[in-house]
């Protein structure tokens, strides 16, 4: 879920809408309604890449469903994805209206045999799919924003549910949210709302994937003065620690973190590393290059190998435009690269795998812009 990130909450850009009439060629949209939709044809895509972003082809557009959360299948056949049915103003169901009457689809990476996993359920969300290693199985968030669950499913080759889903145990204090796993060390980390008693607290969680066991904590977010900043309520859950990731060889993990001006750094959002066995060690490896200009920001690490990671820049430059480019970056801040991609898109999330040859690629979800369509 990106209440890790509910960027489009948070930052309000994020959910600009072009005016014009869709395509209907790409989706089961009415002629009717047409006359009334705005956002552009083909307005969002996933893609399949390089990881140098050489030889881009397309896996899926949608003319008003955003799709965000992309991940590749144990057997790199399958992307499963994130989509959104709540319609805003501008009749695009998009992830700036939040997380609510989500679903969880998958489709081949070749761009066939789109299908639901978890349906949308009205009131709920069901978000943050991650697969367990080369497994058919595969981790999310679900439920109403209050009482949110880690659960887990199965699929067979053909990506219908065959197990599932069941529940993974959480302490009943914490508010779970943004789970991925790391199948190798039989880990799941996620970040969550800690209520002790008094206030909420947003920190980083780990524990055994497998059994539940061996909860711990890595990460509380804190003001300057090193006090940990209490929330009176749920609504905190868009700020400070999200979409945390563990690395491959199970040693560290890398999250984003954004907090009120009298925080750490300050300003947007930053990408952090944290040692496993000695979580006070974290280091903003963001800030190096960002500094705390606020509108510089850091978002949704990816791990391509134990020493570095894949991520979106977001940059709110003059004249309030916005652009959302794809880097890769050393766990130390150093060897910044901007991935080649075509222009005229905002890139948001992003996965890296290794496909069946051998070869480092991704899969993007990216955001069209640019002049209007015709009806």
């Amino acid at each position: 879920m990106k209440a890790n990130y509910n960027l489009l909450i948070l930052f309000p850009l994020f959910g600009l809408m072009i005016s014009g009439c869709s395509s209907t060629s790409d989706e089961s949209v009415s002629k009717s309604s047409c006359s009334t939709l705005l956002c552009r044809a083909s307005k969002y895509s996933l893609f399949v890449a390089d990881i140098d972003g050489a030889n881009l082809s397309l896996i899926k557009t949608s003319s008003y469903q955003d799709m965000t959360h992309p991940r590749v299948s144990g057997d790199k056949s399958w992307v499963a994805y994130t989509t959104y049915h709540d319609l805003n103003s501008n009749n695009c169901a998009t992830l700036d209206q939040g997380y609510l009457n989500t679903e969880i689809r998958a489709i081949k990476i070749i761009g066939a045999d789109d299908k639901s996993l978890i349906g949308p359920v009205a009131g709920k969300l069901n978000s943050n799919n991650y697969w367990v290693g080369t497994s058919n199985e595969f981790t999310y968030l679900s439920g109403a924003p209050a009482a949110l669950k880690l659960n887990r499913a199965t699929v067979n080759s053909s990506m219908n549910v065959v197990s599932g889903p069941t529940q993974i145990a959480v302490p009943g204090s914490v508010i779970p949210m943004d789970p991925s796993s790391n199948a190798t060390t039989n880990k799941i980390v996620f970040s969550g709302l800690y209520n002790p008693g008094g206030g909420y607290i947003k920190s980083i969680f780990m524990m055994n994937l497998s059994d539940s066991g061996n909860l711990v904590g890595l990460s509380v977010g804190r003001d300057r003065a090193g006090t940990p900043i209490i929330c009176e309520n749920s609504n905190c859950a868009n700020i400070m620690e999200n979409d945390p990731k563990i690395s491959p060889d199970g040693s560290k993990v890398a999250f984003m973190r954004q907090v009120p001006s009298s925080g750490v750094n300050g300003f947007g959002w930053h990408i952090f590393v944290v040692p496993v066995a000695s979580p006070q060690n974290e280091v903003d490896i963001s800030y190096s290059t960002l500094g705390s200009d606020i509108h510089k920001n850091d978002v949704l690490p990816e791990w391509v190998s134990n020493s570095k990671i894949i991520f979106s820049t977001i940059d709110f430059g003059a004249a309030n435009s916005v652009s959302k480019n794809v880097y890769t970056m050393n766990t130390d801040g150093t060897g910044r690269t901007k991935i080649s991609l075509p222009d005229g898109f905002l890139y948001a999330d992003i996965y890296p795998f290794t496909d069946s040859n051998g070869k480092s690629r991704i899969i993007l979800s990216a955001e069209k812009i640019g002049a209007t369509c015709s009806p």
